[in-house]
């Protein structure tokens, strides 16, 4: 029986724990804090293959996108998944850049990125604000908006019922999941992973280890002597009083982005406030922050308006150097393996099942050629 260590309990590693040993593995989780502690726990979670070229990156978020459904047969329900769609619109001059994150495409507008998706096969409707408003009665549109897209296959991940779900699946498949163990050391011997030592002293033997540590990437795999060049963004994430609305998709704006979050309230977020974040920014400038977010939320529902404030939290997004994937194996480090990316939450289930089975049958899969490891390291040496 192969033995495995998988570091991280975000989505990703539980999801890789669950798959490996379902599929006979010993497997061992290592959480340093709690589950979901991380960036998993702090994420807007839309689930898309929306901003996602080129094409071989946008198919892989699209088997993504698909696991979500598969594990809802295989569960029975996936209350996790909310598939309601997502709607995007634009400003008056076309420019997209506040609506999200520039990860990976760069300052695409929205009408070249429609046609471009449409080619590609991706659901995408183009609606007028009459027809939105006759499936998403609550949303207020700026009059001069005449057209705006909508994808009524992405959705939101609730993500910590996710990870709580796959990890109750994992350990009734053998997994050993621990929390509290922080990994800092990675042993090796005759040129190959052989375990990894927690900060407690505790040794773990595997014949592989797997690195799913998200942000913290380039710290682990430095551990095995091949560090993973990252780049971080931070993310201020607002979670609204409870809120008397029919809202159920995602909606995507210049300045404001939101969703429903559970218990009638409403996730917001705003890309050009992130861009004024900093490390251990001031409590009393964050919830200024999140005010205005809250203020400019409610010019596009309405039924915020009254509503407070309830909690908001700084996030960090698990980004590479190159802003897409890595993963696999890394070239010269036997025995060792490892999964980061930004998209997480829409990818998380499928490359655990991918990583599954490159890990246990020694097949690498032509779907994640272009999203090896050891690209970075060339990027970082030339």
């Amino acid at each position: 029986m192969t033995s495995v260590i998988v570091i991280g309990g975000g989505v990703i590693g539980v999801s890789a724990a669950f798959r490996l040993a379902q599929a006979g593995a010993h497997v061992t989780l290592l959480e340093a804090r709690e589950l979901a502690s991380g960036t998993s726990g702090s994420s807007f979670a839309w689930m898309n293959a929306n901003n996602k070229a080129p094409l071989e990156y946008h198919r892989l978020n699209v088997g993504g996108m698909a696991e979500h459904s598969t594990l809802r047969e295989e569960f029975g329900q996936a209350p996790w998944l909310h598939d309601d769609g997502n709607v995007i619109w634009e400003g008056a001059t076309g420019d997209n850049s506040e609506t999200e994150p520039a990860v990976p495409v760069k300052g695409e507008a929205l009408e070249p990125r429609v046609r471009r998706l449409r080619e590609w096969g991706y659901p995408v409707e183009l609606l007028s604000p009459a027809e939105l408003t006759a499936i998403h009665p609550d949303i207020n549109l700026p009059t001069a908006i005449e057209r705006l897209a909508y994808f009524p296959t992405e959705g939101y991940i609730d993500v910590r019922l996710l990870v709580a779900t796959l990890a109750h699946a994992a350990r009734s498949n053998g997994a050993d999941i621990r929390t509290g163990q922080e990994v800092v050391e990675i042993t090796q011997a005759s040129g190959r992973v052989t375990g990894v030592r927690t900060a407690d002293g505790d040794q773990f033997s595997a014949n592989v280890v797997v690195s799913c540590t998200g942000r913290w990437t380039d710290q682990v795999t430095a551990l095995a002597g091949a560090s993973v060049p990252m780049a971080p963004t931070l993310g201020l994430l607002v979670v609204s009083s409870p809120t008397v609305t029919t809202l159920r998709c995602i909606v995507h704006t210049p300045g404001v982005n939101l969703r429903p979050d559970g218990g009638s309230r409403i996730l917001m977020a705003s890309y050009d406030t992130d861009l004024l974040l900093k490390p251990d920014m001031p409590q009393e400038t964050l919830r200024h922050h999140a005010e205005h977010i809250l203020e400019r939320s409610a010019d596009v529902l309405p039924a915020l308006k009254g509503s407070t404030v309830e909690a908001y939290r700084v996030g960090v997004r698990a980004i590479p150097q190159d802003s897409f994937p890595v993963i696999g194996p890394i070239d010269g480090l036997d025995g060792f393996y490892t999964i980061g990316t930004h998209s997480g939450v829409t990818m998380g289930p499928f490359l655990g099942r991918l990583a599954t089975r490159e890990i246990l049958d020694g097949k690498l899969d032509d779907r994640l050629a272009a999203f090896r490891p050891d690209r970075l390291f060339a990027t970082a040496q030339g």
